[in-house]
């Protein structure tokens, strides 16, 4: 494939659209206008059900549990001070329940010191009571009994409440709510953050830090979207900058904010009119690269455009000229691309599904606005006389010679850059073997963000927990759950629970909940109040007994863990924190210890979104190097076909290889997991690398077509687009370096893994790719002089 001839059939194409260049511009304003139009129909959220290509067993598993038990979710406050037991610190806590309790949605009960079932001997027998129902003594030695008798409950002592009286939980049952999460967050967390934010139950006496999944999801996508809006709103700012600096034409600034803008409105816009729905975080994907290759379009146009500009003067004839010798470049740049995006569809998962086919969509686009608003709006304006300082040297600029300068001086030490070359890569190499595939949420997000460093000093605590799970065991037969071998095996399961690297421990208790602890301290009560009698009973018929009397005597935790017909029953485990990987290994290890302790069972098993999220990250960060694999293969190919030659794709691929390895092994020698964030950046990165890639090689082959010499061809194509290569790559650093302030920790590392990327694929294309076509002769033989 002969790119004179392409270039060629660009440079009629050229003529065509500056001939008609009102027929492009209105056209292309139609489509934006009925793209745009379809804006207010545009669904973005990060629903959970898009994220589990098994959702529909993972919702009804869910529906199932929470049709026995209720709702899963709560709300909770995490309160320290000196003395939770101090009257103003437990009518505070008394205060704020009841207005958490009556002002926010779906609440429907409160557990806290002050709202207790705990049972108690008397001399008919026992009642089941809560110490502060007739209101906080003011006497200091009643109120003393009272805590030593909540401390004394095996259930509320490093549960509730800390031994040392610092601590203390208050909880907020909430409803089962038929709505998504998404949606009902949004009714739960703006009430409860007005009520913990009141001045109220604001002191120096005590720190109240809130928590719940309803809670921290809706602060989640608050913050997530604000650093993520900011980010790209500051990058955008710079990417104009910098613009401004490099470019110097009102025109060349415009058209990228408006390529960017106007392909993403457009793509996103006619998505809505098909009825598609996006995933709101997936959407960073798809608006930094339209920003990158706008910028990228853009400039290799018009560094090309105005090299014929200052050595002829005719406006319209070098508009057509830079169509014709970028025109083929970028359009095979935008195919392979478009390739690599595409190759997301193999991920498996909705999001990368969806996230894939948008930005290969919105490439296209930035590639329609920017080839067709540059050529038009250019050719308004007059022809000028040739600059003769730039007459000789064919509309050179000094900046243009030195890059020609610099690549002789790489063309002459061609074996050295090899050699560097190959042991940078070699070096790397071992640092990919060393990269963890793992979500740790806490440290993905970063201390930076207040949210998580509340939650994480909640995780440190000796209560705090930030997330949790539920075993879910279940018989045919009614009363199942009252036999004690079965109660017992519940008791043996909470003990290996406590020995999972996940599971929280306080105070050398694990953090494991289930009907087995009220059993418990209903016989100990009925015994005398003796420690050795807080075990399961041997007895079925006084298992029986002692829940009959629990519930009528008042409590109200009985049916927390088990259903009303005693088919089924739960273990509610709290975790230390969340690592995706040691998540799934603790939830296998739990799904074993079930089936060999429950055989009977006609359902046990793991139950909660926590947990399935865990399974989920390792199929999307698995699913993220699959697209990636196959971006290289697509790309690769693509590569090949449009060289018409196996070794020139092959050494165009180099410096698309290199970011990918380069990247790996910082990730793998700085410990840095691949998790769903970093796995993007990859893909990402390739469609950016490959634009640089694609226009060298291109220019060095169109060259030789000319010339029918390599170095020549090297050197005219250093002098030509090198300079741009380098714009190009410094907006782009400048993009994302701004991300390097931002407070989360993942948009931190999006930044300099991005910058890392950019540079080595820059430094391979200026280095690698031109000496190994020198080497490699991949056009063909040399024209004798």
């Amino acid at each position: 494939m002969q790119v004179k001839k392409i270039n060629d059939w660009f440079e009629k194409f050229g003529r065509f659209e500056v001939k008609h260049r009102w027929f492009f511009i209105i056209g292309l304003l139609i489509i934006t206008v009925v793209g745009c139009l379809g804006l207010p129909r545009l669904k973005l959220d990060n629903g959970e059900e898009d994220w589990f290509d098994n959702w529909d067993a993972v919702k009804r598993n869910q529906d199932h549990f929470e049709d026995i038990f209720g709702s899963t979710d709560t709300l909770m406050a995490h309160i320290t001070a000196d003395d939770v037991f101090d009257p103003e610190c437990l009518d505070m806590i008394d205060r704020l329940g009841d207005r958490l309790l009556n002002e926010v949605p779906y609440a429907s009960s409160i557990t806290s010191l002050m709202e207790l079932s705990v049972p108690l001997g008397t001399d008919e027998g026992f009642e089941v009571t809560s110490p502060f129902d007739d209101g906080i003594p003011s006497d200091p030695a009643e109120l003393a009994e009272k805590k030593d008798f909540i401390l004394s409950r095996e259930s509320l002592r490093n549960v509730l409440v800390s031994d040392d009286c610092t601590e203390t939980w208050l909880i907020v049952n909430l409803e089962q709510y038929s709505e998504p999460l998404t949606e009902a967050m949004e009714k739960i967390a703006p009430p409860a953050m007005s009520i913990f934010n009141a001045d109220e139950f604001k002191s120096n006496k005590w720190i109240i830090r809130p928590a719940g999944m309803s809670y921290t999801e809706y602060e989640e996508e608050a913050a997530t979207m604000e650093q993520c809006i900011s980010r790209i709103g500051i990058g955008f700012v710079v990417m104009i900058i910098f613009l401004i600096i490099f470019i110097r034409s009102l025109r060349g600034v415009i058209v990228p904010a408006i390529a960017t803008s106007g392909a993403i409105c457009t793509t996103l816009g006619f998505s809505a009119w098909m009825n598609i729905k996006g995933n709101n975080t997936m959407i960073l994907v798809t608006v930094l690269l339209s920003m990158a290759l706008a910028v990228g379009y853009a400039v290799h146009y018009i560094n090309s455009f105005k090299m014929y500009f200052r050595k002829t003067g005719q406006r319209k004839e070098s508009i057509v000229m830079g169509v014709r010798d970028s025109g083929w470049a970028l359009f095979f740049t935008v195919i392979t691309t478009m390739g690599g995006m595409l190759s997301f569809l193999a991920g498996g998962i909705k999001p990368m599904r969806w996230v894939g086919a948008i930005t290969a969509a919105a490439v296209f686009a930035v590639f329609a606005y920017t080839m067709i608003l540059l050529p038009t709006l250019l050719s308004f304006g007059k022809d000028k006389e040739p600059d003769p300082n730039f007459v000789d040297s064919s509309g050179s600029t000094k900046s243009d010679l030195r890059v020609e300068s610099m690549g002789k001086s790489i063309l002459n030490k061609k074996w050295i850059t090899v050699a560097v070359s190959a042991a940078v890569m070699v070096a790397c190499i071992p640092g990919l073997f060393k990269i963890k595939v793992n979500m740790n949420y806490s440290e993905m997000m970063g201390e930076r963000t207040p949210y998580i460093k509340r939650l994480m000093d909640i995780t440190r605590s000796q209560l705090g927990s930030q997330y949790s799970y539920e075993v879910l065991v279940e018989y045919d037969d009614e009363d199942a759950i009252k036999n004690p071998d079965v109660l017992k095996n519940m008791d043996e399961l909470s003990r290996r629970i406590g020995t999972l690297s996940m599971t929280k421990i306080s105070n050398g208790k694990e953090r494991v909940s289930s009907v087995t602890k009220v059993i418990k301290e209903m016989n100990r009560t009925l015994n005398g109040d003796d420690p050795d009698f807080y075990v399961i009973p041997d007895d079925q018929d006084l298992v029986s007994q002692i829940m009959f009397l629990y519930e009528i005597s008042g409590g109200n935790d009985l049916y927390d863990y088990v259903s009303e017909d005693f088919t089924a029953a739960y273990l509610h485990v709290e975790l230390a924190g969340y690592d995706g990987e040691e998540c799934v290994q603790n939830m296998n290890k739990v799904e074993e210890w079930v089936k060999e302790l429950f055989p009977d069972a006609s359902n046990a098993g793991v139950v909660g979104e926590v947990m399935q999220y865990a399974v989920m990250n390792g199929k999307l960060v698995r699913g993220s190097i699959k697209s990636i694999g196959t971006s290289l293969l697509v790309i690769v190919i693509l590569l090949i076909l449009a060289f018409t030659s196996l070794r020139t794709g092959l050494i165009a691929m180099i410096p698309n290889v290199a970011p990918v390895i380069l990247i790996g092994g910082v990730m793998g020698y700085f410990g840095i997991n691949l998790d769903m964030v970093t796995a993007m950046i990859m893909p990402m990165i390739l469609g950016i690398a490959v634009d640089d890639t694609i226009h060298f090689t291109n220019h060095i082959k169109y060259h030789f077509e000319l010339t029918g010499n390599y170095r020549k061809s090297i050197e005219n194509s250093y002098r030509e687009i090198g300079k741009t290569m380098i714009m190009t790559t410094i907006i782009l650093c400048a993009m994302f370096f701004i991300f390097l302030f931002s407070t989360m920790t993942v948009l931190v590392r999006l930044g300099y893994l991005s910058i890392i990327g950019l540079g080595s694929a820059l430094i391979a294309d200026y280095t690698v790719t031109p000496v190994l076509l020198l080497i490699t002769k991949p056009f063909g033989k040399e024209k004798k002089n």
